[in-house]
């Protein structure tokens, strides 16, 4: 058997990292649920531990993090071209 409170800090763990990811690169929680097309507040009930995510919507999240990050470091990287150049 699962042990349930293991799997919540797992989930938890994760929606904070992917949290901490998105905060760094300047964005918000709001707009990785946008990317990721999942209610904000669903989300909200995630991070507070009232319901549990799937394991697939974690990794929804954490993609739609991921593409996030990315696009704004290729604006960065862009723009340091630019400067050099």
């Amino acid at each position: 058997m699962v042990n349930i409170l293991l799997m919540k800090t797992i989930s938890q763990e994760a929606l904070s990292a992917i949290r901490h990811k998105v905060e760094c690169a300047g964005y918000r929680m709001s707009d990785v649920c946008r990317v990721a097309e999942i209610d904000q507040a669903q989300v909200s009930r995630w991070m507070s531990g009232t319901t549990e995510p799937l394991y697939g919507s974690v990794m929804r999240l954490d993609q739609a993090a991921d593409a996030l990050v990315s696009a704004r470091l290729i604006v960065l990287n862009k723009a340091m071209e630019d400067a050099v150049k």
